[in-house]
C-alpha cells in the first residue's frame, strides 16, 4: 500500500482519531466521527501554533477526519462497521499505551506499522539509511536576482549540475520562487527516486511525518537548503541508546534497522548532550552571548544523530539541572514551522529560541 495524504503530517492526528473514536457512542455515524476529528485536530493544531508563536493554519481541516479514520483502518487500529468507525483490539492498545503515558513503546509501535503499511513511505527511510542525506533547494524572492541555482543542485547530480539547472529554469522562467524551488526539487526526486512515483507535495508531507516518528530530521544549510537525514541506521550502532526494531512485511521478509531512542533523563545521556553543546557553542556564532537555539538543535542532532525532539527533551533536562548550566531566552524573529522553538512545560507553559552555556 502507498501512503498518499498531503494532509496528515503529525502522528499526532492519529492519536486524536483514536481517542475520538474511543469516545463516541455506539450509536455515532461515520460523518459524526470524522467531522469530530477534523474540529479536534484544528483545534490542536490552532493551540500549537498559539504556544509556539506560528503563524495561524491553512484552511479548515474539514476532510482530515475522514482521511485520519482510512489511515487507522489502513494501519489496523480501527474498522469500518456498518456506517461507523470502530477500535480494532491493535486501536485499544495503542490507546492503552497512549492513555497511560507509555510513550516509548508508542512511538517504537508507530514505527513499525507506519514502514510495515506503507511500501512508498518505506521506500523513503531506505533510502535515507542507505544514503544517509538529501539536499532540496530552498527559494526565496530576494534570491532570485542574484542566486546561481546551479549550486543547489550539486549536492544531486554534481557534474551535471549545470546541463540540469539550465534545461530546468528555462521551462520556469518567469515564475515565483515556489514554482521554481518546486521545479528544482522534481528534478532531485526523480533522480534520488528513480523507481517511485513521488510528488514534491507527497514528499514534503512524508518528510514531515517521518520526523513526527523520528525516523528524520530537517536541517536548514547555508539559508539555501533542507538538509534531511535519518538518526536511525542500518548499520550497527556506536552509541547504547539504539534499539533494533524488525518490521515484518507482506512478503515474508523482515526489514530491520536500529531505532535511535536516547533516555535523556539518565546523567550519562545528558552529559554526552552537554559534550556536544559545548562544541556546537564553539563553533556557531553568537550575539550577546546567546545562541540561535534552532541552530544548536541542527547541529547537536546531526552530530550526536538523535531526533530533533529528543534534543528538546535533553534541553529540558538540562535547564532543570542545579546549579544552573544553561539559561534560555526568547526573541520573536525567526520563529517557523521548521525552526521552532523549544516549549518548556514548568506548571506554565514557555517557550525559548535562544541557549547560553554558563
Amino acid at each position: 500500500m502507498k501512503i498518499n495524504s498531503y494532509n496528515i503530517t503529525d502522528i499526532s492526528y492519529h492519536y486524536i482519531g483514536l481517542r475520538v473514536l474511543a469516545g463516541t457512542p455506539s450509536s455515532a455515524r461515520r460523518e459524526e466521527q470524522t467531522n469530530t476529528i477534523s474540529r479536534s485536530v484544528l483545534k490542536y493544531v490552532s493551540d500549537r501554533a498559539l504556544r509556539l508563536m506560528l503563524p495561524e493554519p491553512k484552511g479548515t481541516f474539514e476532510t482530515v477526519g475522514e482521511k485520519i479514520c482510512q489511515e487507522l483502518v489502513h494501519l489496523k487500529f480501527a474498522q469500518s462497521i456498518k456506517g461507523a468507525y470502530r477500535l480494532s483490539d491493535d486501536g485499544r492498545y495503542a490507546l492503552n499505551l497512549l492513555n497511560e503515558g507509555k510513550v516509548v513503546d508508542l512511538r517504537r509501535l508507530m514505527a513499525i506499522v507506519h514502514l510495515k503499511t506503507y511500501d512508498n513511505l518505506r521506500a523513503v527511510v531506505q533510502k535515507y539509511l542507505d544514503e544517509k542525506y538529501i539536499w532540496m533547494p530552498i527559494i526565496e524572492a530576494k534570491q532570485l536576482a542574484t542566486e546561481d541555482y546551479i549550486q543547489l543542485l550539486k549536492p544531486t547530480f554534481n557534474g551535471d549540475a549545470r546541463t540540469v539547472a539550465e534545461s530546468i529554469l528555462e521551462k520556469v522562467q518567469n515564475k515565483n520562487p515556489k514554482k521554481i524551488e518546486d521545479a528544482l526539487r522534481e528534478s532531485i526526486l526523480h533522480k534520488v527516486f528513480p523507481d517511485l512515483k513521488i510528488s514534491v507535495p507527497l514528499f514534503r508531507s512524508l518528510c514531515d511525518r517521518l520526523v513526527s516518528l523520528r525516523l528524520l530530521n530537517i536541517k536548514r544549510v547555508k539559508g539555501e537548503f533542507a538538509k534531511s537525514y535519518s538518526p536511525c541506521t542500518i548499520n550497527f550502532p556506536s552509541h547504547d541508546w539504539y534499539v533494533t526494531l524488525h518490521v515484518p512485511l507482506a512478503s515474508d521478509e523482515i526489514f530491520k534497522f536500529y531505532f535511535c531512542e536516547p533516555d535523556m533523563s539518565k546523567n550519562s545521556v545528558q552529559d554526552k548532550l552537554i559534550t556536544a553543546l559545548d562544541k556546537a557553542f564553539s563553533e556557531l556564532p553568537s550575539e550577546a552571548g546567546y545562541y540561535d537555539l534552532p541552530d544548536i538543535r541542527d547541529f547537536v542532532c546531526e552530530y550526536l544523530r538523535i531526533p530533533e525532539a529528543a534534543f528538546d527533551e535533553g534541553i529540558n533536562y538540562l535547564l532543570d539541572r542545579k546549579p544552573a548550566i544553561l539559561t534560555a531566552g526568547l526573541h520573536y524573529e525567526g520563529i517557523s514551522g521548521r525552526r521552532k522553538p523549544l516549549s518548556r512545560n514548568r506548571g506554565t507553559t514557555q517557550i525559548y529560541n535562544l541557549l547560553r552555556r554558563i
